[in-house]
């Protein structure tokens, strides 16, 4: 499912529901009607929510209950969630709800998945879940735009969804019993935050890895703590996995050999340690994938609908617990990663350490170089360690009590997001600073997969002859980051 949805971000391809789940969509409705039908009081098909949950609803108001629904929960604030959020949100809610366990209506999960296919992507607050009961106000928002109602993305433009009903690009949908309650009742905001942050550290440790490998050329620093038969003593799977990658990134570099028989005994831990350090990070991607593979094709809905039991249970499967603590274990493993280099690029800055012009300039002095670029790294650093507190501790009560225990998942994801920028530039920093530090090492080759780097990154950001406006050379790291092709040449390098 993550491989899917890597898909469908990377181009154009829609969702497709098929005959199988359109089947057990129309069993679990149908039993829904049933108990409707016989004037049983179910928790969300004829009941009030939350602390309301005792108000009985009249079977002739059940419709407008659900409509009430969306538009009394979109209630988030903030910028809108980038659009590949709301996207993995959309694609996890009809997958979701195809399962069959819900109750919902055909009609509600197809006209998810026909907004989806046109391109009409709702507007999406990034604040205002605290994760339990579902992400309540980011799925009403992404669900509004099914009635014809709150905003969406369309052809590059924000407008209103009642816009789009009245030019005829499509018709809303008439939302029957439960249906508002399973749009917003689920982890998908969460979720989609996490696989989103996920399908980007995949990349973003790759690259710490390329500017490792830049950075022990640089400072002359010795391959040996690489060694494998040192890795496989420890036997963590992620310091294994480092170590050889870092390996064929330096395969046959005239950098590295330049120095085999020099008198430099140990490096310093930034060196000497990364295949532990960023093997931990590895590691704990491996768990957050494990968490993520069991969570996009879990059913988070309430109350759930077994059809064969003839049984409609209400729970507490919206809970996004396993979600938070999942996040907050990756922004803990990304600050790490950013902790790291941010020391590489301080070693090679000082000339007591590196050997190399002091911060990485000639006339230093009457040129700070480097100087201030690895300032703005450490202030990441540090914001990096704050942002790093785990959110999923910070539970407060809400819906006067009822609901006493929340998750605070969208929180832990929007802070991982942040880590995560802000890791990607601390990592640009420390490649430039790598490729300086080259540049003044004579014109020997790197190696295999750090030559390709070095290339690269001289394509983007030329040599530091003297001081220029530096800013300009560190606001390339996204498009460093985003080029797909530069990317598939680096793991052909890794995998082979």
């Amino acid at each position: 499912m993550l491989q899917r949805i890597k898909i469908n971000l990377a181009g154009k391809k829609e969702i497709i529901i098929p005959p199988a789940a359109k089947e057990r969509i129309l069993k679990a409705r149908a039993l829904v009607e049933t108990v409707i039908a016989a004037g049983k009081i179910v928790y969300g098909i004829n009941t009030g929510f939350g602390k309301l949950s005792s108000v009985r609803i009249p079977a002739d108001q059940l419709t407008q209950l659900q409509i009430n629904l969306l538009r009394s929960h979109a209630c988030g604030v903030d910028d809108p969630i980038d659009i590949d959020v709301v996207k993995i949100m959309m694609i996890l809610k009809v997958h979701n709800l195809s399962v069959g366990n819900s109750g919902v209506s055909f009609e509600a999960v197809e006209k998810i998945a026909e907004l989806y296919n046109k391109g009409i992507y709702p507007v999406v607050p990034r604040r205002g879940s605290v994760g339990a009961s579902g992400d309540l106000a980011p799925l009403a928002h992404m669900s509004l735009p099914l009635i014809g109602e709150g905003e969406v993305f369309y052809n590059n433009e924000r407008v209103e969804s009642e816009d789009l009903v009245k030019q005829g690009v499509y018709r809303p949908a008439n939302l029957g019993a439960k249906d508002g309650l399973s749009l917003i009742n689920g982890t998908q905001y969460s979720t989609a935050l996490l696989v989103y942050a996920y399908l980007e550290a995949e990349k973003i440790v790759h690259m710490a890895e390329l500017a490792l490998a830049l950075s022990i050329e640089a400072d002359l620093a010795t391959d040996k703590p690489f060694d494998e038969r040192i890795h496989i003593l420890r036997r963590q799977k992620g310091q294994m996995e480092v170590a050889e990658n870092v390996r064929k990134l330096l395969k046959y570099s005239k950098l590295v050999e330049s120095h085999k028989d020099c008198n430099k005994v140990q490096d310093p831990y930034c060196y000497r340690c990364a295949p532990q350090v960023i093997g931990s990070v590895r590691d704990t991607l491996n768990y957050i994938k494990s968490i993520l593979e069991k969570e996009v094709e879990a059913v988070t809905d309430n109350p759930l609908v077994f059809v064969d039991e003839e049984e409609i249970i209400s729970a507490g499967n919206f809970h996004a617990e396993p979600i938070a603590m999942a996040a907050d274990y990756l922004s803990i493993a990304m600050t790490e990663l950013g902790n790291i280099s941010e020391r590489r690029t301080a070693n090679l800055i000082d000339t007591t350490m590196s050997g190399l012009p002091p911060f990485l300039i000639e006339s230093s002095g009457l040129n700070s170089g480097f100087m201030i670029a690895q300032v703005t790294a450490a202030a990441l650093t540090a914001e990096n360690r704050t942002l790093a507190n785990p959110a999923s501790v910070q539970t407060i009560p809400t819906s006067a009590n009822q609901e006493d225990h929340v998750s605070m998942a969208p929180n832990a994801g929007l802070k991982l997001l942040q880590i995560m920028k802000n890791v990607k530039q601390i990592i640009w920093i420390e490649m430039l600073a790598a490729t300086q530090g080259i540049d003044f090492r004579g014109n020997l080759k790197g190696g295999i997969g750090t030559q390709m780097g070095y290339d690269k990154i001289r394509s983007l950001v030329k040599h530091l002859d003297y001081d220029r406006t530096f800013y300009k050379d560190l606001n390339r790291a996204e498009e460093f980051f985003r080029d797909e092709e530069f990317y598939k040449k680096l793991l052909e390098v890794i995998n082979n």
